[in-house]
């Protein structure tokens, strides 16, 4: 029985430009292509004039969309089944404290500075497309642990 998945993670400024992206399903070139595009779409009154740690939810097809403003740096996620836009905002969250933790500030510029602890950021919490960690101690955890074996 499948109890759906994290489909896609997404980070993107808000003129548009990804910059980290994350499929947990096979997709063809023209389905990225949609998922892109609905994000786009979902974010495109989120940008004129919401406030700071904004989110939003929107539906794609039989899926759930979330996305949260936090500067100038827009993070989606898609999901089915049980990966509703409630589970999909928490993940957002979790990504977003731990990116804090690790870069106190994500910009755009700290993000492409960091990439590497972005990946290990969001391998931490989610694991192939499921919610592995929303704590904020077990990411701070995995993170060291990460880091201690390199």
């Amino acid at each position: 029985m499948d109890c759906g998945r994290i489909q896609c993670f997404l980070i993107a400024t808000t003129t548009g430009s990804v910059v980290y992206e994350r499929f947990y399903l096979r997709f063809t070139d023209v389905e990225k292509a949609d998922i892109r595009a609905a994000f786009q779409r979902a974010s495109e009154f989120l940008i004129t004039g919401a406030s700071d740690e904004s989110e939003f939810a929107d539906r794609y097809k039989a899926g759930s969309i979330a996305l949260r403003l936090e500067g100038d740096i827009v993070f989606y996620a898609l999901g089915t089944g049980e990966y509703d836009e409630l589970n999909l905002a928490e993940t957002i969250r979790a990504i977003s404290l731990g990116l804090r933790d690790t870069l106190k500030k994500p910009t755009e510029a700290a993000l492409f500075d960091n990439y590497g602890r972005l990946c290990m950021v969001v391998d931490e919490v989610i694991n192939e497309g499921i919610l592995e960690a929303a704590d904020r101690d077990a990411i701070q955890r995995g993170m060291k642990m990460k880091l201690a074996g390199e």
